[in-house]
């Protein structure tokens, strides 16, 4: 069962979460994860950057967008994101953590 994570991303700012997975190698794995302003939608709003690194005997999956990136963002709006790891054969999908985004806008400029 996935986690459930709100998150705030400021327009502008670097975003960066680390996900830690306890006792789980997930070396061989890659991650991926998308926002989109609601469940149906057929557009995304972002796709998240990934990284995975592992210290035994945990993992974690570190989910970033660029200061650039979010400059790009639409702001204010809202929506909903999930963050997913795939073994390397693609057959097995793990959904890590789910929930909702919200994206607040620049001032500096």
């Amino acid at each position: 069962m996935a986690g459930n994570y709100d998150i705030l991303i400021e327009q502008g700012a670097t975003f960066s979460l680390a996900i830690t997975v306890t006792g789980i190698d997930l070396t061989l794995y890659s991650a991926r994860g998308q926002g989109r302003t609601t469940h149906e939608s057929p557009d995304k709003a972002f796709t998240l950057s990934t990284a995975i690194s592992y210290l035994s005997p945990n993992s974690t999956i570190t989910v970033s967008l660029t200061a650039t990136q979010t400059t790009a963002l639409t702001a204010p709006s809202s929506g909903v994101y999930d963050v997913e790891y795939v073994s390397g054969s693609g057959l097995v999908v793990t959904r890590i953590l789910e929930g909702s985004y919200r994206i607040t806008p620049e001032v500096t400029r």
